[in-house]
């Protein structure tokens, strides 16, 4: 068996294990009448293939804010033995304004990490935080003030490789609790309900950077297949991945490489 081969393989083994942690999600979703949607990269995947595009390497499902925290509140007493949630709330020193949920039998060595620091495998959960307008300046606003808070609360806590003034601001972070750090992020931008949009603060980069959406996109939830079984997506799924960005479909098709595991160290 040959090096990519080898590759393939524990890529396979990986796949595998997502897709076992997104039905146990799926399953304690379905149990309290939760909602979810496949969202981003998996969202695409769905659309063009029907499962896993070829550079695809993980999972990510949204929720509104609501079902979310629901979600966290019911599911560590429900998740299967190997299973386990990572956030703020359960995990010391996180640094993501979303949730994972991961298994801790399977590794899964992430890009720019230090050699020895190995994650388990895992899904990403996002909420879908309402915001009052799509465009103008209280928008902009929001959406400024989240980037600085989600860097605050990643510079402080990831593991990632820092050098020069970025290890001097990490250190100045840490005079500050995590817990204090995130609760002036809920109050900023967790607290809109009913509104008219939507927006994933945890997904918003590179091209969703400023990504705003309808509600109207997400409602009535329907059924998409996804590696052989059907799960939630948005009403309009095409609308939900290319609002901000026409081209998304198409940078998903041409992708290139993982975007998060190192290859070397699988």
């Amino acid at each position: 068996m040959n090096k990519y081969e080898i590759v393939d393989n524990k890529i396979d083994t990986i796949r595998k294990q997502q897709l076992s942690i997104l039905n146990n999600v799926v399953a304690i979703c379905n149990k309290h009448g939760l909602t979810y949607f496949l969202d981003g990269g998996t969202l695409a995947g769905a659309i063009i293939y029907g499962g896993f595009g070829k550079y695809d390497d993980d999972i990510d499902i949204s929720m509104p804010r609501e079902d979310f925290e629901k979600f966290l509140a019911v599911c560590q007493d429900e998740l299967l033995p190997n299973n386990y949630l990572e956030y703020y709330t359960t995990t010391a020193d996180f640094s993501l304004t979303f949730a994972k949920v991961k298994n801790r039998l399977v590794n899964y060595p992430e890009k720019y990490r230090p050699n020895h620091a190995l994650s388990h495998v895992f899904i990403d959960i996002f909420p879908l935080d309402g915001i009052r307008k799509d465009g103008g300046i209280k928008t902009s606003i929001i959406i400024f003030l989240n980037d600085i808070m989600k860097k605050m609360i990643f510079m402080r806590n990831s593991t990632k490789k820092k050098t020069g003034i970025k290890t001097v601001y990490m250190y100045l972070l840490r005079l500050i609790k995590t817990e204090y750090l995130f609760k002036i992020y809920y109050f900023l931008f967790a607290r809109e309900s009913n509104s008219a949009y939507f927006t994933n603060h945890g997904g918003r980069r590179k091209e969703r950077k400023n990504q705003v959406l309808k509600r109207e996109y997400y409602f009535p939830v329907k059924k998409m297949l996804f590696m052989g079984s059907y799960y939630n997506v948005p009403f309009f799924p095409e609308r939900a991945i290319t609002t901000c960005n026409k081209q998304y479909i198409n940078r998903y098709i041409e992708k290139k490489t993982f975007s998060h595991i190192d290859i070397e160290r699988l």
